[in-house]
């Protein structure tokens, strides 16, 4: 039978009360099986904000782009220049002159990117999007839209592509977003594009 220890501390004088609340219904108050302290609404020492930015969301991010980047080669996949910060918090880097982030504490992450792309000339019809994220410069998901003959309208600012998701990070990793066309020469347009992400809290 486990037993519960009460230890006076010799160097104090006062008294420690623990007091019942008023009520009618049997309570148990159980006790996790781990060592450390009871922390109550006036602690100032036990909660620490280490403890509470474990679970926060944080490190994060979101970049954009402000001018185009026209007459990109068709077919050859190009790193998206988002030089521009939303915000950047909680410890992770974006290096808006090489477009990529670092988040400077391990977990796992949700990345997510939208691209808007359209042809370079107004002129031609294209066939296929894509859009990827890449760690340390592999693809680590991607989308992408195809169709058998070119239907994307060549001077229409087409809907923005976008791909999303989870992947495990190191501290010193990097990811960028990529992305192409294949049909063309094309121009990527900054009217809804944006890149971002953030760490899943109590990851590592």
């Amino acid at each position: 039978m486990s037993k519960i220890a009460l230890s006076p501390n010799a160097s104090g004088s006062g008294t420690v009360t623990i007091t019942a609340p008023n009520t009618n219904t049997n309570r148990t108050i159980a006790l996790p099986d781990v060592a450390g302290n009871v922390v109550t609404t006036g602690d100032t020492g036990t909660v620490t904000t280490g403890m509470i930015s474990d679970n926060l969301n944080t490190p994060c991010f979101q970049a954009t782009f402000s001018s185009p980047l026209n007459n990109n080669s068709n077919n050859v996949a190009i790193k998206v220049r988002f030089n521009a910060t939303t915000f950047n918090q909680g410890g992770g880097t974006y290096d808006t002159s090489n477009y990529r982030f670092t988040p400077g504490v391990a977990g796992i992450y949700q990345f997510g990117a939208s691209v808007n792309m359209k042809d370079a000339g107004d002129n031609s019809d294209y066939q296929q999007h894509n859009v990827s994220i890449r760690k340390n410069g592999t693809d680590v998901f991607f989308n992408r839209i195809q169709f058998s003959s070119a239907v994307f309208q060549s001077s229409a600012y087409n809907l923005p592509l976008t791909c999303l998701g989870l992947v495990q990070m190191d501290a010193d990793d990097y990811v960028e977003c990529w992305a192409s066309i294949y049909g063309g020469d094309f121009d990527l347009r900054p009217e809804g594009s944006r890149f971002y992400g953030f760490r899943l809290g109590g990851t590592t």
